[in-house]
């Protein structure tokens, strides 16, 4: 059997959980209901192929192509660029606001499917967007005709041997993946997007709900819309990267050092639990200055205090982290989560890894973020954050507050996300 050719998406994780990207000269439909960020993904997805060679074509059915344009280019994707060089064609097919709707004779797409052709033919595209195939069949068709005529669009566009992207509304998040019900029997690749109320929080997940011919990776993933597009957060890291090695490195507590045969290893994720007042804080500012000291690039991200009560409470413990920050060893970000959400902060880990670099990342207290979030929100965040570890080969220390000493009934999921677990003792003795 002829191996699948695939095209990169260049989206954030998208390849990961598509094992390569998308079906090459097949359809793959995006469905969701309004507000899932369809038309954001199918437009990334439009610049990146072009970018990387790939002549793209969109037709533009539900919004204005300048709209398009304006959209793209203000999250980086050069869509103005790429349309100047030649490589990104926007062509509009809305129906026009000041015209009335007559109706006669038979729904028919052949015209479409002629201008499909034309435009992968005059254009030499290799690829094309349909955005979206919900307000194309509106008003619409009888059932039996809609499945033939979306059969004849795609049957059209994969005859010129095109990729093709269509976008389709879904009429709920678990239900029929979109309101045609015809993706089943088309479509080679199914990419479902929702955006649901998760405690009382909107949380942002994708699914790979079919691909022929090709695994890919099983279940929900979040992601999230940034400055630059969409960020998807698969759970598992790149096999390639990841490296076990047996070297040691202190935990800035020599007696901690001694416990622990010489220190943490390397690539390792270390939990530090116990109840308020134990000092897990401040095992976690001797952590940070000691990696510092060493001349090692620490990511610190405080989620219960303000930067300032920390450089001030350290300082009094003799941890002065100040000249650690202005020297570049130390970055040093507070952030509440209640006012984000956990895969924005992942986009910022994943984006400080990235640029900061650090070998060692510490988050105090984790416990703040799950107070912020549903149960499943906080394992999706917590499995997010090791896999960027185990990616990057980095060192990590979570702080997790606990109402008694011995407490393993908060997270227990954790013990399997750890390599090793500290619980401290606050309690003063008797008598």
């Amino acid at each position: 059997m002829t191996a699948l050719s695939k095209l990169g998406t260049g989206v954030p994780g998208l390849d990961r959980i598509t094992f390569g990207g998308l079906p090459e000269g097949r359809t793959t439909l995006i469905a969701g209901k309004s507000g899932t960020a369809k038309s954001l993904l199918s437009l990334q997805l439009a610049a990146n192929f072009a970018r990387s060679g790939v002549k793209t074509v969109i037709f533009a059915i539900e919004e204005e192509p300048e709209d398009l344009r304006s959209s793209g280019d203000s999250l980086g994707f050069g869509i103005s660029e790429l349309s100047e060089a030649g490589m990104l064609h926007i062509v509009d097919l809305r129906r026009p606001d000041d015209a009335s709707t007559i109706v006669t004779g038979e729904f028919d797409v052949g015209a479409l499917t002629h201008r499909i052709q034309a435009s992968a033919r005059d254009l030499v595209a290799k690829c094309i967007v349909l955005d979206s195939a919900t307000a194309l069949f509106s008003p619409r068709p009888p059932e039996e005709k809609l499945r033939t005529m979306f059969f004849d669009i795609v049957h059209a566009m994969r005859k010129n041997g095109v990729t093709s992207i269509i976008t389709a509304e879904a009429p709920d998040d678990y239900g029929p993946r979109t309101t045609l019900g015809v993706e089943d029997f088309v479509c080679d690749t199914v990419l479902v997007l929702r955006n649901l109320i998760d405690n009382e929080r909107r949380r942002r997940t994708i699914e790979v709900h079919k691909y022929r011919r090709s695994g890919h990776q099983k279940g929900e993933y979040p992601f999230t819309i940034t400055s630059t597009g969409i960020d998807v957060f698969p759970f598992e890291p790149s096999t390639e990267s990841v490296v076990a090695g047996t070297e040691r490195f202190s935990t800035g507590f020599p007696g901690l050092d001694e416990m622990n045969g010489g220190g943490w290893l390397r690539d390792s994720i270390t939990v530090v639990r116990g109840p308020a007042g134990c000092g897990k804080t401040t095992l976690a500012g001797m952590y940070t200055r000691a990696g510092a000291m060493r001349g090692e690039r620490v990511a610190y991200y405080g989620f219960e205090e303000t930067r300032p009560m920390l450089f001030r409470n350290f300082r009094s413990i003799g941890l002065p982290l100040e000249e650690l920050v202005d020297k570049g060893n130390v970055l040093l970000a507070c952030r509440y989560p209640e006012a984000t959400s956990p895969e924005d902060l992942l986009v910022e880990l994943r984006r400080s890894l990235r640029e900061f670099t650090p070998s060692l990342v510490v988050l105090d207290s984790i416990s703040s973020i799950a107070h912020s979030t549903s149960q499943r929100g906080f394992r999706q965040f917590m499995v997010g954050f090791a896999s960027l570890l185990r990616e990057h080969n980095r060192s990590a220390l979570l702080t997790q507050t606990t109402t008694e000493v011995g407490d393993d009934t908060a997270a227990p999921f954790l013990s399997t996300i750890a390599d090793t677990i500290i619980s401290l003792d606050a309690t003063r003795p008797h008598g």
